[in-house]
């Protein structure tokens, strides 16, 4: 009996399947022992480098208006007390259920 031809897309197929299987990780690089004398004489330009970056970052930072910021606060300062009442009234009638439960 004569061998089957597979398509072109199905020995492809076969082909990568047995690549990754035979495939083997690629080496861990080795590790580098850390020169601990260079490292902390580098430390303050690190330091100094990450606050640059910190003043870089806030000056690109778009700070609300004054008016912006007393809506918003008085948006936050509604919504808490709103949630607080909520919180409150809900407590109250758990209460009231709880009591009612335990005189049966």
């Amino acid at each position: 009996m004569a061998k089957k031809k597979l398509p072109f897309k199905y020995r492809q197929k076969v082909v990568m399947e047995r690549a990754l299987r035979d495939r083997k990780p690629p080496p861990a690089p080795p590790k580098r022992k850390i020169d601990w004398k260079q490292w902390f004489k580098e430390l303050p330009k690190k330091i100094a480098r990450f606050f640059r970056d910190v003043v870089h970052e806030l000056k690109r930072v778009t700070w609300p208006t004054k008016k912006a910021l007393i809506t918003y606060t008085i948006i936050v300062l509604v919504a808490l007390a709103f949630f607080s009442v909520l919180l409150g009234v809900f407590d109250f009638l758990f209460i009231q259920l709880v009591d009612l439960l335990a005189r049966f």
